[in-house]
């Protein structure tokens, strides 16, 4: 599901798709931010309020397969929107 190169989706806009799939404003402005650039994952991790999601996000990352296409239209809509 990750791997280099050709469409693959990276781990990252995964995991913002997810985020802001959440129903809390500060988790979903968290996710535009990742997807934008303007924010590593690592830094999110250190907003004890994000952690728990970031968490729960890789979760059903490892144990679920995402559409492919609504996340890279979740990219597409947000990539420069934020």
């Amino acid at each position: 599901m990750f791997l280099k190169g050709g469409n693959q989706m990276d781990r990252i806009s995964y995991l913002a798709y997810l985020l802001y799939q959440v129903n809390h404003e500060e988790v979903k402005n968290a996710a535009l931010k990742l997807v934008s650039g303007e924010v590593s994952i690592k830094e999110l991790q250190n907003n004890t309020l994000l952690l728990p999601f970031i968490e729960e996000a890789e979760r059903t990352l490892k144990k679920s397969n995402l559409n492919k296409k609504d996340v890279y239209n979740f990219v597409e809509q947000y990539l420069y929107a934020y």
